[in-house]
């Protein structure tokens, strides 16, 4: 079956940057035009391929669910399969009062529990009829600011509205707008952070820099790398933990460094001490970490697809380590020139040009939602085996962040 769908998954974090909701949305590959029969098909062999290979439950850590989709998709049948149902947020906006079937099919998602958000929403009499079905709305932050956006969320919560800001892409945007009363935040500030080229790296951070061009030296012995780890007790305790996790079933106990080295292997090894090093920030969200492995994990897949399988390494690498201005929040030019990185791997962080640049700008446009980038592909690749790949990527990043969490 040829598929025209392209799936996206986007985080909503709440006032202390935790992790509050997902947003998912399906839209048609530009240029494509489905039937209701053709939307009902792949929509349902969508969701039939999320819960054989990854489970909803997985793919969205047990959060609350944000569902965009066109208006002939809105059905309770072609809904994804979030349970409770209460957990499932499905997004309208003024269109629905153009449609009668449409708003029938609403009215059916209401008699289960659905609930539902006004998006886009701008003070209109169209929209305030809306808000009588509504537990939530999302506003462009673009669109008020200052006194105005204050009053209007004032507004809205008086009405028990939960209000979602959107298109919030900056970390000053998301101070301003907590300042005035927002509570809920959708948008990249927290991965494209816009940081000052003459901001240093806190003393803290620069520790963790350091400890990170160690670690990845391509050069590194077993012996060394476990000093190395040694030198920090917390992350040495955290590592022990991870590998004595009762899932590893392991013949006995590992109670070493040495050992533990000799057990992971080198490859392994490096991969859960930069995992457990960048979880140990704590000064951004814990939902960082995991668009890092996800970007991570996507490269890898490129990689393999394209048949550069013998470089997958460096593709991994450079999905891992492209939201490191976040963590260290310093421009990303700095923090490469401190890692013992090849100058290829370093232009796709700082300039995302060559083949692994180019599969990192395509993962940006995959978290974005945005199609009319997607349309760049690459290089053997089809749009459909890159959002599948993306998909599997979010699965596989949230079973090792899960796998972490439990070794904590």
């Amino acid at each position: 079956m040829q598929h025209h769908l392209l799936f996206n998954k986007q985080p909503v974090l709440d006032a202390a940057q935790t992790l509050f909701a997902y947003q998912l949305s399906v839209v048609p590959i530009q240029g494509k035009s489905l039937t209701e029969a053709q939307w009902a098909e792949e929509i349902q062999d969508l969701w039939k391929g999320i819960e054989e290979n990854i489970g909803f439950d997985n793919l969205t850590a047990g959060k609350p669910v944000f569902y965009q989709a066109p208006l002939q998709a809105l059905k309770l049948e072609l809904l994804p399969a979030i349970r409770p149902m209460s957990h499932l947020v499905v997004e309208v906006d003024i269109d629905l009062l153009r449609d009668r079937q449409a708003l029938a099919n609403v009215k059916e998602m209401l008699k289960v529990g659905v609930q539902i958000a006004v998006k886009n929403y701008t003070r209109s009499d169209a929209h305030d009829k809306l808000l009588s079905i509504a537990k939530l709305v999302k506003i462009n932050a673009a669109d008020l600011e200052g006194d105005a956006l204050s009053e209007l969320l004032s507004s809205l919560h008086e009405k028990n509205l939960k209000v979602v800001l959107t298109g919030v892409d900056t970390e000053e945007v998301y101070e301003s707008l907590k300042q005035n009363g927002a509570a809920y935040f959708q948008g990249y500030f927290f991965t494209n952070p816009i940081v000052s080229t003459q901001q240093q790296i806190a003393s803290q951070k620069l520790a963790m820099l350091n400890l990170l061009a160690q670690v990845n030296d391509p050069d590194v012995s077993f012996e060394e790398l476990a000093a190395t780890i040694g030198t920090d007790v917390g992350l040495s305790h955290k590592l022990l933990s991870a590998i004595n996790h009762p899932a590893n079933q392991l013949p006995h106990v590992i109670e070493s460094l040495k050992e533990a080295v000799s057990f992971m292997g080198l490859k392994r090894l490096k991969f859960w001490v930069n995992m457990l090093m960048m979880s140990e920030v704590d000064d951004v969200p814990v939902e960082l970490l995991a668009t890092a492995l996800v970007r991570a994990k996507f490269l890898e897949n490129v990689a393999e697809k394209i048949g550069l399988a013998n470089e997958k390494d460096r593709y991994f690498t450079v999905g891992l380590f492209s939201t490191l201005n976040a963590f260290l929040r310093a421009p990303m030019v700095d923090i490469v020139d401190q890692l013992p990185l090849s100058d290829e791997v370093k232009q796709a962080l700082v300039n995302q040009v060559g083949p692994m640049g180019k599969a990192l700008f395509i993962t940006r446009a995959l978290e974005q939602g945005n199609t009319h980038l997607l349309m760049a592909g690459i290089d053997g690749m089809d749009i459909m085996a890159i959002s599948s790949g993306y998909l599997d990527a979010n699965g596989w990043a949230r079973n090792t962040l899960s796998s972490l969490k439990e070794a904590a």
